[in-house]
């Protein structure tokens, strides 16, 4: 019996690729697709039956209420802005019964800082990279960052609405 090399061959890459492309998260609702190196996916998917839950866009809590709105001080830089939405979500979640690994899409405005006026959105993923495609949440949404000109509050440089999904 022959065997076609280059169907072989052929067959062994697209198997390769769809390898590559798939990242499914055992145990989450949404079946999330990209590649495994990226920090986001590149799709998403629900099964029929699944109830969503939408958040508003979240803006950073004051690290300190003492301090004059206009005091940088007070929300930090956009790493440390994005982790306090990050937690703010997370308590959010779970209020509703929902944990960040239920969370399959985010919306995400990043403004320039008002100390360095440039968009921060490393430290942006910094934060992002503490809460998800981690081990005790390996799900990674999909996800638009968007650079805009201002916030409401122009001391915030980050805010951030996500999607859930449960049964």
């Amino acid at each position: 019996m022959k065997f076609n090399i280059v169907k072989v061959k052929k067959s062994m890459i697209l198997l390769m690729f769809v390898s590559f492309m798939t990242n499914q998260v055992s145990g989450q609702l949404a079946i999330l697709k990209g590649p495994e190196w990226s920090i986001i996916s590149k799709t998403a998917e629900l099964p029929k039956g699944s109830s969503l839950f939408y958040t508003s866009g979240l803006t950073a809590s004051a690290l300190s209420d003492s301090l004059e709105d206009g005091n940088y001080e007070k929300y930090g830089n956009t790493e440390v802005q994005s982790l306090s939405i990050l937690e703010k979500i997370k308590v959010t979640l779970e209020e509703e019964g929902l944990k960040l690994s239920d969370v399959f899409a985010m919306k995400v405005f990043v403004s320039a800082d008002s100390k360095t006026g440039e968009y921060d959105f490393k430290g942006w993923n910094n934060a992002y990279k503490q809460y998800f495609g981690t081990d005790d949440n390996p799900s990674k949404p999909v996800r638009a960052t968007v650079g805009v000109a201002t916030l409401v509050n122009p001391h915030k440089f980050i805010e951030i609405e996500v999607i859930a999904a449960k049964i």
